[in-house]
């Protein structure tokens, strides 16, 4: 052909300008005829012109009727997209799609209209399902664009939408996984990158719209998915994690979506949550590696030093074969490493974990107050801690000063090293989040404890040097040397009263004089020491040899300490609360005793002022602030012996305590002291001396009076009380005396342990999904 002479152009069907409704009667019209080649070549052309009609459509101005959608023609469009969504002409259906999510987007009343239609619902959802390229992408582009309203989100839930996506990615996932990057964004942390990947539009795209429907639905729907899904998420964050410290912002093979790190993040956690993604060790084997296997080991250590003195577990006395030890795993993983190679191996992709309140049992409120959070790089303070103390006076000095809450970058591992080499202990908090292995510890720890949780933080010292300044912790906590030796000081209990969870802490002179007697420990590899919560401690490197008494070389310390956490509802006065909501709920289905007479609302407040009054005991009596139950539901049991059960030591003290309590209750609980703490609250309108009360609201109560308590604001919960007897309160004083003293006298100790189980394994619950959640995030680490 000669270059020179025109080449023939295909002819375009070019559509005139329509009004709205001729152009829908077009559209009709080639619907009708839909199977014929002019319809299927129209079609397209017709919705497209649609599609620009309803993109342009100005936003609904307020008392403008003008500028409002017409309903009547969005009807009769609406109405054609079941049959135009058909997957079997892959043009028609993805222009369809297209046109589902642009009017979903136009309104909340057309994106909730959309929703409740179910034929466009099946049809969008089959769409997706339909193996063809075009069409996926149009429905999943629709999905993403409906996913913008709750209303949206749930219908796609209820026609299995998310069934369908999980199908149609773990199909592609099949394949060869392309390279994956990070796209990094306005925000310097990886957690905010976009995600890329290689030419290959579709998976992201079906992946943005299943984790926008899993990351927004509720626990229950959670627990019906397949973890095949999973898996195949997790091989992807953990490619991800590789390129994590090469984001790309130049990459033009990579293709990115509106999808970060985080919300790949939360859809692993929550697909995790509610499955053990570690083994368990049991509380036997727990027992058997910190107290040896003579049962009567343990229970001296309850009975002699739990809460009250220091105890030194040596190796040799109580591990015949120390493989058989949980710790030694631990400790084979360390042996012959380098410290550069431990902290590259404790520090390396290394994430924040978000704290989550100590009375919070919905996982799913912990992910809404975190959103965007999850993977975030670590917090200083919160994370770990860089520290070391100096000079005469034992001052504390941290090597970030400046960074107190806040993350401390992406160069945190190398900046450890150079920490580490001036002399600063790393302390890194939260491995029970970090590390399967030391999780497998925690949980038989807690089981055998009786506890919801147990914490693990990991301390490297330097040669000759002290990390924390002399202080006491919250929490019990067994120091479990794994390497090198360290010298430890113990002093006795700063006070009377054993510290709360969560209470401010003293550090430095102010715990303890250094005058005061104190018990000196060394621990070498494999020896665990026990220290209970508020007693003064200290540990530092041996400086010398002649400290030790043998003949070793100073080097560095690597241990692990397992702190025992006692939540409030876990104490003796958390128990006796425990206790008297238990009776109210039995009293008031069995009983018809003279207070039934005084209407149910105010009976209901005078039991929460018994549960203030219970709160001041608690502030003067040392016994109250203890852990209660604890290894109760560890005991040798004898299934055809209740009576037995009861005979053993730990259970017969455990009994004479519940009776010390309740009598202690009955006799010196005063309405006075109670009625003045919350008439402060209620005239003050403050909260603060109540908010202990919190937890409160996780036992199980009966009738609509009680739902209606707040315990977010309890100091309503005495309002009228205090206007109904401010200076009357004698009778008042009759009524609570009267309750308190049915209560002290009528509680049933195995009833309580009942409703105490109940609560504790709703707490164990809730912790059990967060460390899931954090482990199944954690890459290469103890693995």
């Amino acid at each position: 052909m000669d270059s020179s002479s025109p080449r023939k152009r295909k002819r375009k069907t070019t559509l005139p300008p329509h009004n709205p409704h001729h152009l829908f009667a077009q559209l009709l019209a080639a619907s009708s005829n839909i199977h014929t080649p002019f319809s299927q070549s129209l079609l397209p052309k017709l919705l497209k012109t649609h599609l620009s009609l309803i993109q342009n459509i100005p936003s609904p101005q307020q008392n403008d009727p003008q500028s409002l959608p017409k309903p009547t023609l969005q009807d009769s469009l609406l109405s054609l997209l079941p049959c135009l969504l058909h997957p079997k002409y892959p043009k028609i259906a993805a222009c369809s799609a297209e046109i589902v999510g642009a009017l979903a987007l136009c309104s909340f009343e057309l994106n909730a209209r959309i929703a409740s239609d179910e034929e466009i619902m099946c049809a969008l959802v089959n769409a997706v399902a339909s193996g063809k390229k075009r069409v996926v992408m149009g429905a999943c582009n629709a999905m993403l664009d409906l996913s913008t309203t709750l209303l949206g989100r749930e219908r796609l839930r209820e026609f299995s939408a998310v069934e369908k996506l999980l199908s149609v990615f773990c199909q592609i996932a099949a394949f060869p996984m392309k390279p994956v990057s990070l796209c990094g964004g306005e925000e310097d942390t990886s957690n905010y990158s976009r995600i890329g990947f290689v030419e290959d539009k579709l998976q992201f795209l079906v992946l943005e719209a299943v984790s926008t429907l899993i990351n927004t639905c509720s626990a229950e729907f959670l627990e019906k998915l397949s973890v095949t899904f999973l898996c195949y998420l997790k091989d992807l964050w953990a490619k991800l994690q590789d390129s994590a410290f090469q984001i790309n912002n130049q990459e033009k093979r990579y293709l990115y979506n509106n999808m970060k790190t985080s919300d790949l993040a939360e859809t692993i956690f929550r697909l995790s949550m509610n499955y053990g993604c570690h083994s368990t060790c049991t509380f036997d084997a727990v027992k058997r590696s910190i107290f040896g296997s003579m049962e009567s080991d343990f229970e001296h250590f309850m009975l002699s030093n739990w809460e009250d003195s220091p105890i030194l577990f040596k190796k040799k006395s109580r591990c015949s074969d120390y493989n058989d030890c949980i710790f030694s795993s631990l400790v084979q993983h360390f042996n012959s490493r380098t410290v550069d190679s431990i902290l590259d191996s404790i520090l390396g992709g290394l994430f924040s974990c978000p704290p989550i309140a100590s009375d919070e049992l919905d996982i799913l409120t912990f992910l809404k107050e975190v959103k965007g959070g999850l993977a975030c790089p670590i917090v200083y303070g919160q994370d770990i801690r860089v520290v070391k103390t100096v000079g005469i006076l034992k001052e504390e000095v941290h090597f970030w000063t400046d960074y107190m809450g806040y993350s401390i970058g992406k160069d945190h591992v190398q900046k450890c090293k150079e920490a580490y080499q001036n002399g600063y202990t790393i302390a890194l908090r939260g491995m029970e989040f970090r590390s399967r292995k030391i999780a497998a510890i925690a949980d038989g720890l807690e089981m055998l404890f009786g506890q919801p949780s147990v914490g693990a933080n990991l301390y490297l010292t330097p040669p000759r040097s002290q990390g924390l300044t002399r202080h006491y912790d919250d929490h019990c906590v067994f120091v479990c040397q794994l390497l090198g030796s360290k010298k430890w000081s113990v002093f006795p209990h700063s006070a009377v009263q054993l510290p709360r969870l969560y209470d401010p802490l003293g550090v430095g002179s102010e715990v303890t004089n250094d005058a005061c007697e104190n018990k000196q420990f060394l621990l070498r590899e494999g020896d665990i020491l026990y220290i209970p919560r508020g007693c003064p401690h200290e540990a530092h490197t041996v400086i010398n040899e002649g400290e030790s008494h043998v003949e070793e070389a100073t080097g560095f310390s690597l241990h692990l300490t397992l702190g025992i956490e006692i939540e409030p509802p876990f104490e003796w006065e958390g128990f006796a609360h425990i206790a008297l909501h238990c009776w109210n709920e039995n009293r008031k289905q069995t009983t018809h005793d003279p207070i039934e007479s005084t209407s149910q609302l105010a009976n209901v407040t005078f039991i929460n002022l018994l549960h203030v009054a219970i709160r001041v005991v608690g502030d003067n009596d040392p016994t109250f602030r203890k852990a209660c139950m604890v290894a109760a539901f560890s005991l040798p049991f004898d299934s055809n012996s209740q009576a037995k059960q009861s005979l053993h030591p730990l259970d017969m003290n455990q009994r004479a305590t519940f009776s010390y309590i309740m009598n202690k209750i009955n006799t010196v609980s005063s309405f006075l002291e109670a009625f003045k703490i919350v008439e402060a609250a209620v005239h003050g309108r403050n909260d603060d001396s109540l908010q202990w009360m919190r937890w409160l609201r996780h036992l199980p109560r009966e009738g609509a009076v009680d739902e209606t308590i707040d315990y977010n604001n309890p100091w309503k919960v005495f309002e009228n009380l205090v206007l109904l007897y401010n200076g009357h309160t004698e009778e008042a004083h009759a009524t609570f005396a009267h309750i308190k003293s049915q209560f002290c006298e009528g509680v049933i100790f195995e009833d309580v342990c009942n409703v105490f189980d109940t609560l504790l394994k709703k707490y164990k619950r809730t912790r059990k999904q967060y460390m899931n959640g954090m482990l199944s995030l954690r890459c290469n680490f103890f693995e």
